[in-house]
């Protein structure tokens, strides 16, 4: 499942999203009822959601799929390593500089680094969104090839190419304790179509966040109106 607009309340920047009192027990009361075939698979960084579960980890799909780390059921501690591929280049680098300093001259919009990747939030300032993808387009011609834009729900990411959230269902559901399930994904925004098709081409349920007029064209199979009635629904499950 996705995090934010999902599992988790979207909140006013993206470093003030939290999970909430017993979300992380209900996950994992999932996890283990599951033997461990249960993933978080954002556009996050595996380190920042390893912060929002503090004492637990899950296993992670990162950055639309870039980075990939079992759970604590999957692999011991110490012996689960987060697969990153290569390192931001200088090209990046510079790339990501320029949007962060872009960012300061338009009022609510907001920088977000994620390492190997960064965004331009404009939630609480829309009247910026075409100069956000101005921005961010020039910083794709920037950083070079092996990148790519993920348009979302009022945010515009640059991140590496040759990944999404499609391919780590697919490498997920290859290794145990996936493999042999029906998957089940819930998203909430764009970058989740990609999950919903792979799950929906594995006869799984595909399940998205959000109101009607923001779901209708989604190739979920299920939909339900916000996070809040997500977790409730999970917590009758659990």
């Amino acid at each position: 499942m996705d995090l934010d607009g999902t599992l988790l309340d979207l909140a006013a920047s993206p470093d003030a999203v939290s999970p909430g009192e017993g979300t992380q027990d209900m996950l994992q009361t999932l996890e283990a009822a599951a033997s461990g075939a249960l993933a978080l698979i954002t556009g996050r960084p595996v380190a920042f959601v390893d912060s929002l579960f503090p004492g637990y980890r899950f296993t992670v799909a990162g950055l639309h799929g870039t980075e990939l780390r079992p759970g604590e059921r999957i692999a011991p501690p110490g012996a689960a390593e987060t697969f990153a591929g290569e390192a931001p280049t200088a090209a990046f680098r510079h790339g990501r500089d320029l949007v962060r300093n872009a960012a300061q001259d338009l009022p609510g919009v907001l920088f977000e680094d994620k390492g190997r990747a960064f965004a331009l939030h404009y939630r609480q300032a829309p009247e910026h969104r075409a100069e956000v993808e101005q921005i961010m387009e020039r910083a794709l011609i920037c950083v070079g090839d092996g990148y790519l834009l993920r348009p979302g729900k009022c945010v515009v990411e640059l991140c590496p190419a040759g990944a999404d959230k499609g391919t780590a269902i697919r490498r997920l559901m290859a290794e145990p304790p996936f493999a042999g399930r029906i998957p089940f994904a819930a998203g909430d925004d764009v970058t989740d179509e990609a999950m919903f098709r792979v799950v929906n081409e594995m006869n799984g349920l595909s399940l998205r966040i959000g109101e009607p007029e923001m779901t209708r064209d989604s190739l979920a199979m299920a939909k339900l109106p916000s996070p809040a009635d997500f977790r409730t629904w999970m917590r009758r499950i659990a």
